[in-house]
């Protein structure tokens, strides 16, 4: 008798960390994925290459539509064991200049839509269920321009360990990733279209850092696929720091950073 195949949901699954984290996790075995993303299209083009995979258009920020969407994906898809948090917006916006509309979106996306996820997913969780939420580094705290965002990662660390502590008794491990500076499409975008920096600044940056080179989403993948492993069946509610920088700490080389 062979075990039945996982079932995983990923948010942000178009590119990026979430299509990383698809990856990663259909070539670990896991049998039938959920991929939901706004950009619809994205997500198809992805699903198409994973056995199993399916994709669902899905804009986060509508709570409505979340709640009504992934609940009948969830009832048809039965038990859910994996749960991957991975979408996320990086709107700029600092305590002077901030709008109402950029710290609404901010928060209903990194912060209310991963809350309403695990509502909606972890009843349909079995014991050894697992929920990974992609937070930041910058929950520690950030620069002006990105208060909000840093303000919903901090949220997001918080709603990790309560969920975290919500659901141990039923077997369900909730973790949440603290990312550093990783590149991804959307972060290649916006720093070469909106901070002007040349298309040559991963590897300019990169050489500047510790270990020599900024993260890339399969960074966070491989510690995705180990949160959900048998390895880390006996935690739960852990922060993990994914960043080469140590938080709370000075740098001894700060020209080089």
């Amino acid at each position: 008798m062979t075990d039945a195949p996982r079932t995983a949901i990923v948010t942000g699954a178009a590119q990026g960390i979430g299509e990383a984290a698809a990856r990663r996790l259909s070539r670990e075995g896991v049998g039938r994925l959920l991929l939901i993303d706004r950009d619809g299209e994205g997500a198809a083009r992805v699903a198409d290459t994973l056995p199993g995979a399916e994709a669902l258009t899905l804009d986060l920020a509508c709570a409505e539509a979340l709640r009504a969407e992934v609940g009948r994906s969830v009832e048809r898809l039965g038990a859910v064991q994996i749960l991957v948090n991975a979408a996320g917006v990086t709107d700029r916006g600092g305590l002077l200049d901030a709008t109402p509309a950029t710290f609404d979106k901010v928060m209903a996306i990194n912060a209310r839509a991963p809350f309403l996820m695990m509502q909606a997913v972890a009843p349909a969780m079995p014991r050894g269920g697992v929920i990974v939420n992609v937070a930041s580094m910058l929950a520690y705290g950030g620069p002006p321009f990105l208060l909000a965002y840093a303000a919903s990662k901090a949220a997001l660390v918080t709603i990790t360990k309560g969920a975290a502590n919500t659901l141990k008794r039923d077997g369900v491990r909730v973790f949440a990733i603290n990312l550093g500076w990783t590149v991804t499409p959307a972060e290649r975008e916006v720093q070469t279209r909106l901070h002007g920096l040349p298309e040559s600044w991963v590897e300019d940056l990169g050489a500047r850092q510790p270990f020599g080179r900024l993260l890339e989403p399969e960074d966070p993948a491989g510690l995705i696929a180990f949160l959900v492993s048998p390895d880390a069946a006996m935690m739960t509610g852990a922060i993990v720091d994914l960043d080469q920088f140590v938080a709370g700490t000075v740098d001894d080389n700060p020209g080089a950073a």
